[in-house]
């Protein structure tokens, strides 16, 4: 097949935008030629990701190929999620197959980086790192780091792991949910709340309705609010209306609303709590009992 040259990105773009199929074909040709030589632009990488969703299966043959045979192409984030969503989605098994191909050897590379990165003690270097595998889903790789000595190491990775809301991440949010440091704790308790507070974890977020900082109790008390099982957070919560800080009370009360219209428990409690004695959480209530 012959190849197209062009000038820059603008007449790329019009040439992948052509009609022709044998026209984009070339023009990833020609972008394959350049990038063998030391020639691409930076966004050539995510151009061929994206061209994996092409209409015409030997364009989409081409971009496959170049991914395979063009290790050093530079992906960024686009081009990762292009690749994710051609293993997934892609009616073509070579584009899913290259596809995949291609991410496990993107998620080695990042292991390895983050590897070296834990060695060389910088802490936002494994920031990075941690991000990088979230980017790539890469949920057990982003667990291992939970026992990183530093703090915001850490809550990079409950944060991590809320986004990518996979079970091998479970183990790793219940370990943070016992965090020393209590900023770990808040992240890991916002992590669960993004999931719903799943079994594995309800045990560790009832708890941190117990301790010491009131903070963490705030924060327990609101991910207790978006679980899915009332059994598990009802009672803990309505315990939560006698605490000694008015913010975990009037989380706690904004937490029982979701369940006032048809708990008779909830609704007993939410009426207790017009007595409290602060005038902030006796308005929250009563919203909550409107």
């Amino acid at each position: 097949m012959t190849t197209t040259d062009y000038s820059g990105p603008a007449e790329l773009d019009g040439l992948l935008r052509d009609p022709g199929p044998e026209v984009r074909a070339a023009a990833l040709h020609g972008l394959a030629g350049r990038a063998r030589a030391g020639r691409a632009p930076l966004a050539a990488g995510d151009t061929f990701a994206w061209a994996l969703a092409d209409a015409d299966p030997g364009v989409r043959r081409v971009a496959a190929d170049a991914l395979r045979d063009l290790p050093e192409l530079y992906l960024g984030e686009e081009g990762v999620e292009a690749l994710l969503l051609a293993r997934s989605h892609s009616v073509d098994p070579y584009v899913r197959e290259a596809a995949a191909e291609v991410l496990a050897v993107l998620t080695q590379t990042a292991c390895e980086l983050y590897a070296q990165g834990l060695h060389d003690g910088e802490p936002h270097l494994r920031v990075q790192a941690v991000l990088g595998l979230v980017a790539l889903r890469a949920a057990a790789e982003v667990a291992d780091a939970a026992d990183d000595p530093a703090r915001e190491v850490r809550v990079a990775v409950a944060e991590g792991l809320a986004r990518l809301a996979r079970p091998a991440g479970l183990p790793a949010l219940e370990h943070l949910l016992a965090d020393h440091d209590p900023v770990v704790r808040m992240a890991a308790l916002d992590a669960a709340a993004g999931l719903r507070v799943p079994e594995p974890l309800a045990g560790r977020v009832v708890t941190a309705l117990a301790h010491p900082s009131w903070q963490v109790r705030r924060r327990a008390a609101l991910a207790l609010g978006a679980a899915d099982d009332p059994e598990t957070a009802v009672p803990p919560l309505v315990r939560a209306l006698r605490d000694r800080i008015v913010d975990v009370r009037r989380a706690a009360v904004q937490s029982l609303e979701r369940w006032a219209s048809h708990r008779p428990d909830v609704l007993t409690a939410l009426t207790e709590a017009l007595a409290d004695p602060d005038p902030g959480v006796r308005t929250q209530v009563r919203w909550a009992l409107a």
